[in-house]
């Protein structure tokens, strides 16, 4: 009949014998209260640490993770789901306790840039406090709450 040899140069696509797909634990499939600390106690301890100052690597090593590697490791440490979660919703109980917001903080800005500046209040004394208040309540973070994310409380 018709068949076509096959040029040496040509490969032949093989199947694999069996494909291993990854599965979620039954465990992990129940939904998870972000508002509760987390199960795992050095998680937990870790994003309590890095509301304080935001700094991945020093709130890595408070948690009792080892200095050797922290910068890497805080970094591992952010982009867990839970953590990111967690860290989420306790910047979120931060910024209603201070009754402080991104609003705020932009109106803040605003005044500086058109408003009288003071022998006791500089400029530069009033932008640095907005920044690190800012920065705090995680305004300016790249994927925070004020651009999409968003949990369900309650």
């Amino acid at each position: 009949m018709g068949t076509k040899k096959r040029n040496s140069t040509e490969k032949t696509a093989q199947k694999p014998d069996k494909v291993s797909v990854p599965t979620i634990p039954k465990s992990k499939d129940k939904e998870v209260d972000y508002t509760k600390p987390l199960e795992n106690s050095k998680y937990e301890r870790f994003c309590q640490e890095y509301i304080k100052d935001n700094n991945a690597a020093q709130s890595a090593i408070r948690a009792g993770y080892s200095e050797n590697g922290a910068d890497s490791r805080g970094s591992q440490l952010l982009v867990i789901v839970s953590i990111k979660n967690r860290i989420a919703i306790l910047q979120l109980e931060i910024s209603r306790g201070s009754r402080v917001d991104a609003k705020m903080v932009i109106e803040g800005f605003r005044k500086i840039a058109f408003g009288t500046i003071t022998k006791e209040l500089t400029n530069k004394n009033k932008l640095r406090a907005l920044e690190n208040l800012g920065k705090h309540l995680g305004i300016f973070e790249k994927d925070n709450i004020q651009r999409g994310f968003t949990l369900k409380i309650g």
